[in-house]
């Protein structure tokens, strides 16, 4: 085990060098979006490569694709290394502020929160968001939830759109962003009423709202695939119209050469 100031970080074999890294980063980690600095906060980062023991820290709660995990009540981490591991430390950090600063935040706002907070959001993400929508109607709130908890092909549209969502917010904020809806939060009976006190709407309107935002901003992939089925259909229409015309001239040439002989040339007169 070794320890930077509130960050402890536990590792196995020869990861004393990352797990230090890992704990000098977790140490001055923020600011985070819309939240104000707090006092430091004791951590402690469980560093591992093995998935029985990444299994056996979480008790098997987690679903096998997983590979970090955020536990807010006793502000720990099981981070499981496998490719760059800052991102992801810095999306689990993100959990652990905004559980201190709003935890009554439900599952998809915290999921699109730490997203938001890791700088998860880019052109790929955008494209997960726009197969979302070319493949349906946009899902709600509550079923980003249950999509978070599903497989690994639904629960990653499902992290786009929940980032999504948050981005939305924030840009509803205008220049304080996130900041005062995560202040309501923070003495709001729940989500709604946050939402409410903040921006003045329903949590239904909101969610409304926010579609609209999705097909305006990331429908480009709708509209393709609507000019491309259109497009499709007009020309396989014209080349069956096409297709039976020259059928039927050719029917009608057949038909005018019957009995038809052509006239020798005239000679030419010595």
């Amino acid at each position: 085990m070794v320890r930077v100031g509130e960050v402890e970080a536990v590792y196995w074999d020869r990861d004393a060098a990352l797990a230090t890294a890992l704990a000098e980063y977790a140490d001055r980690a923020g600011p985070w979006p819309g939240l104000p600095p707090g006092e430091p906060f004791p951590v402690t980062i469980f560093v591992t490569r093995s998935d029985a023991r990444f299994d056996s820290l979480t008790r098997g709660r987690l679903p096998a694709w997983t590979g970090a995990a955020a536990f807010p009540r006793t502000n720990t981490i099981v981070l499981k290394i496998a490719g760059d591991p800052w991102p992801t430390l810095r999306h689990e950090l993100a959990h652990l502020a905004l559980a201190r600063a709003a935890p009554r935040a439900p599952l998809w706002f915290a999921e699109g929160y730490a997203g938001r907070a890791a700088g998860e959001w880019g052109a790929l993400t955008a494209l997960d968001v726009n197969w979302a929508l070319a493949r349906g109607r946009a899902p709600g709130y509550l079923d980003l939830d249950r999509e978070l908890r599903a497989g690994p092909s639904h629960a990653r549209a499902a992290y786009a759109l929940a980032t999504a969502a948050v981005l939305y917010l924030e840009r509803l904020g205008g220049q304080r962003g996130l900041a005062p809806l995560l202040a309501n939060l923070a003495t709001a009976p729940d989500f709604d009423a946050a939402v409410r006190q903040t921006h003045q709407v329903s949590l239904d309107a909101l969610e409304a709202a926010w579609h609209r935002d999705l097909r305006r901003r990331y429908g480009w992939l709708v509209l393709l695939t609507s000019f491309t089925m259109f497009w499709g259909i007009t020309g396989l229409a014209v080349g069956i119209v096409w297709w039976r015309r020259r059928r039927r001239d050719r029917v009608r040439r057949a038909a005018l050469d019957v009995g038809w002989e052509v006239p020798p040339e005239p000679e030419n007169p010595a």
